[in-house]
């Protein structure tokens, strides 16, 4: 629950079937972030409140982002520009946001408040919502240039922040990023206020910059909670170099492939995301020389696969499958840039 007098963040974890993925699966992950001034202005919101059930996902259309014109730096341009495989050092942070059934629509309804603050933030490479309606749970897929981009964005999003605040019952908060900028003064200082956890970054994680700017961002993007014991950590942690080895040689349609980690929490993630379903689904099959020896090493992982309405029914089954929860991309999400 939110504190109403502090402006603090309670941490919950994920909203997410426990369940152990099968052997062979393929170790998922993905990336993205978030809206952090509604967590800080979300501190008045009243205590937790159930998490709301709806219907059906929000449907995607495929018009491209309100307010695009208006953004004159972004460069409009739609075919794939394929870049080279860099070090990923960018910030993210992620945001779940509980939103009560009854709320849920005029919680939709600022999402375009905060599209026009974020246009104008230069070190943001991406900015989407994406919602899963059957748990009333937001999410925001988001990343920085650094640290002092994600603090900009705070300051600059303060007033949509405080216009959602009152509809949201509760929020938990992660930043991931490389461990120099999470040791940063300002944004430890920062997740401390907003009761943000930390997950630092590994250094073999990579971006490929080939994500189209100035277009919608129809990405597919999984985001995996490995549980993982003290006794295991350090077998698990091993297994990753296997990972990125192979992502990085055979599958040209990844985004970008980061594990990050939370070890006084027992906690991996991975920020990975695909072009589309298809691209996901050859992660899977490619990685599944890794993940047999990832087998054992972890006690549950908790899963979530966000994209656009259109990819999302394509993963209907491998999510039903390894228990997944669905998020549907909102379709004005913005990719700005693909390189720092």
């Amino acid at each position: 629950a939110i504190a109403p007098a502090t402006a603090t963040a309670t941490l919950l974890r994920p909203p997410r079937r426990l369940r152990r993925l099968p052997a062979g699966f393929a170790a998922l992950a993905a990336a993205a972030a978030a809206v952090v001034a509604l967590a800080v202005m979300f501190a008045s919101a009243s205590s937790a409140a159930r998490i709301a059930r709806g219907a059906l996902a929000r449907s995607v259309m495929t018009a491209p982002p309100r307010g695009l014109a208006a953004a004159g730096r972004m460069r409009l341009r739609r075919s794939f520009a394929v870049g080279a495989q860099a070090q990923d050092k960018r910030v993210s942070i992620h945001p779940y946001f509980t939103v009560p059934k009854e709320n849920m629509e005029q919680f939709k309804a600022l999402f375009d408040d905060f599209y026009a603050c974020v246009d104008n933030e230069p070190a943001c490479h991406y900015y989407g919502f994406t919602v899963n309606e059957e748990d009333g749970v937001v999410f925001n897929r988001e990343i920085y240039d650094n640290a002092e981009g994600l603090l900009n964005h705070i300051e600059n999003t303060a007033v949509p922040g405080g216009k959602a605040g009152p509809l949201c019952s509760n929020v938990r908060l992660e930043i991931h990023g490389p461990k120099e900028e999470l040791e940063k003064p300002a944004l430890v200082e920062k997740a401390k206020e907003i009761g943000a956890s930390m997950f630092i970054t590994d250094e073999s994680g990579f971006t490929s910059q080939m994500m189209s700017t100035g277009v919608p961002d129809t990405s597919v993007s999984i985001h995996p909670y490995f549980h993982v014991s003290p006794d295991k950590w350090d077998k698990f942690m091993a297994v990753h170099p296997e990972y990125v080895k192979l992502v990085k040689a055979n599958e040209p349609k990844c985004h970008q492939y980061c594990f990050s980690y939370n070890k006084e929490d027992g906690i991996v993630f991975n920020r990975e995301s695909y072009v589309d379903a298809d691209a996901l689904l050859n992660h899977i099959d490619n990685t599944k020389p890794a993940n047999e020896l990832a087998d054992g090493l972890f006690d549950k992982v908790d899963l979530e696969i966000h994209g656009p309405a259109s990819e999302l029914e394509k993963l209907q089954d491998v999510a039903k499958e390894i228990g997944a929860k669905l998020f549907v991309a909102d379709p004005n999400s913005r990719v700005y840039k693909n390189k720092p």
